[in-house]
């Protein structure tokens, strides 16, 4: 019967996107209807939101991926180690989410929007628990505003500001990252009410057990999507590009055409319209900070 079962499978492929990606297999979502794809080698390497080709191999037990297609963009995080960890793929936005409890670690929030930046991705901050008060975070959060980047409030246990939230989302892919406790998960309960169901599968491999670290995908209509990245207390993007961590912070990265060498790092060199910049507050002082860690995590990366 079984021999029987995968000669009736033999020949039967098709196209999907990649849920979650679990050990030696992935959850994948094609034709409306989830599969659990086993990868074809120890080398490959799949994230979600990745598309790729699965097909049913001759006497293997049920699919597996055969091939993925080419990216669009990978966001990567620096591991423990100093190397790229991959957590996504072909994204559109990159949403952090924070709120006033716990309290925010506003260096995490840099580098997040760093690495949205590095990759040309619409960054967004999501300010969760509004009914908890933001009072306490508005003078960053103003910071923020003055460099553009987009804040919209919400709180996802009332549901105030979720309907406006889900236009704006609408139409593209968002992975939503933040440390823990800010409330992704309710907020991807109140965007997505169906997530409690597709949780508990995305949440289980093939031996059943729970994998709660991996980045999971949530549809949220025809052509968009929220990517759950699991919490965390440290990021850090690759230094894809030559200057990344100037180019990461826009307002730095805009005056350093102004500094007198062109190789300014905006540490200590003479003419730097950076620090000038620091010095008469139309730079914040914590975000100079935030920029000059980063800058020296690569390089000790480097040497």
């Amino acid at each position: 019967m079984v021999a029987e079962q995968k000669e009736s499978n033999s020949g039967i492929s098709g196209t999907g996107t990649v849920l979650a990606s679990y050990g030696r297999g992935v959850l994948v979502q094609a034709d409306g209807k989830t599969l659990h794809c086993a990868l074809s080698g120890r080398k490959q390497r799949i994230v979600c939101g990745d598309r790729i080709t699965w097909g049913y191999p001759p006497s293997a037990d049920g699919p597996s991926v055969q091939s993925v297609e080419p990216r669009r963009n990978l966001i990567e995080r620096i591991d423990a180690r100093g190397r790229a960890e991959p957590v996504a793929a072909n994204i559109d936005r990159l949403a952090i989410v924070v709120a006033a409890e716990p309290a925010p670690d506003w260096f995490l929030v840099d580098r997040y929007w760093a690495g949205a930046a590095l990759k040309d991705l619409d960054g967004l901050l999501i300010v969760n628990k509004l009914d908890l008060g933001t009072e306490t975070i508005q003078p960053e959060l103003k910071t923020y505003r003055d460099l553009q980047l987009n804040c919209v409030e919400v709180a996802s246990q009332s549901g105030a500001g979720i309907a406006d939230l889900k236009l704006t989302l609408a139409g593209s892919v968002t992975l939503l990252v933040g440390q823990s406790g800010v409330g992704k998960s309710s907020l991807v309960n109140a965007l997505v009410p169906e997530a409690v169901a597709q949780t508990a599968e995305l949440t289980r491999d093939a031996e059943g057990r729970h994998t709660t670290t991996t980045a999971r995908w949530y549809p949220l209509g025809a052509a968009s999507a929220i990517i759950d990245a699991p919490g965390v207390r440290d990021f850090a993007p690759p230094a894809s590009l030559v200057r990344a961590a100037e180019r990461g912070f826009i307002e730095i990265h805009q005056l350093s055409v102004n500094c007198r060498f062109n190789d300014c790092r905006h540490m200590e060199e003479p003419g730097c319209a950076v620090r000038t910049a620091v010095v008469a507050q139309q730079i914040a002082t914590r975000r100079y900070e935030s920029y000059r860690r980063l800058f020296r995590l690569y390089e000790k990366l480097g040497s």
